[in-house]
């Protein structure tokens, strides 16, 4: 029975009908935000019941399947798929105070990324960058810092709703970081400081260019790198 489960998981078809699967849920759960008829309402309902129980068939089937079941649960995708789907057994009442659970039903699209090899190798390679990212990052809120406490000081009289303090004034930074309407932070002090575009051009050229592409060169090395093992 092993041996016949075991080929089971490894299958193609199996993994292909699972991906298939999660798939049907994230249709049903993105149906399920909008105002559908009762009839509907329960029908989804009893689809993502059966879905429930598939993905606990599932799980059973690539436990047993597995020739040894201490390898079960040395893998963490092992684990993080067991865990979505025993939240999903835990029953939901309609009420706002059990929000919470039926937030972490959404999480079971993401077992596609279990499923997917390609997908684990990309998030396996995100995890192992974790290191390189964390001092990226803290360069760029060190940059940011500064310039949110330099853009205080000189900004803060005259335009307060932006600048009025360190915080504010970091808020007002991340919307120039995004580059999301960052000419009508800088346009009002203009007006005010011929010299202001210096300030918000370095911002730009240090943190919203140089420092992200730095980012993203990271992640892409560390990618590389996971499919060349």
């Amino acid at each position: 029975m092993n041996g016949a489960l075991y080929k089971i998981k490894e299958s193609r078809i199996f993994q292909f009908v699972v991906i298939s699967i999660i798939i049907l849920n994230a249709i049903t759960i993105g149906v399920n935000t909008y105002d559908l008829s009762d009839l509907t309402k329960k029908l989804i309902n009893y689809l993502d019941y059966s879905i429930t129980v598939f993905f606990v068939i599932e799980i059973v089937i690539r436990f047993i399947g597995e020739p040894n079941k201490k390898d079960f649960f040395k893998s963490g995708w092992n684990i993080f798929d067991s865990t979505i789907v025993i939240i999903s057994l835990i029953p939901i009442p309609n009420n706002s105070s059990f929000l919470l659970l039926r937030l972490l039903r959404v999480f079971r699209v993401l077992r596609i990324i279990s499923v997917i090899p390609e997908l684990k190798k990309i998030i396996e390679a995100l995890l192992n960058s974790v290191k390189r990212v964390f001092y990226v990052s803290l360069l760029l809120f060190i940059i940011l810092y500064i310039y949110a406490t330099i853009g205080s000081i000189l900004f803060s009289e005259d335009i307060p709703e932006r600048w009025s303090d360190l915080g504010v004034s970091m808020i007002t930074l991340f919307q120039v970081l995004t580059l999301s309407s960052w000419e009508q932070v800088m346009l009002p002090l203009q007006d005010i400081y011929w010299w202001a575009w210096i300030y918000f051009f370095s911002f730009i050229i240090i943190c919203g260019i140089t420092m992200l592409n730095l980012l993203i060169a990271v992640l892409v090395d560390v990618v590389i790198n996971q499919k060349k093992l």
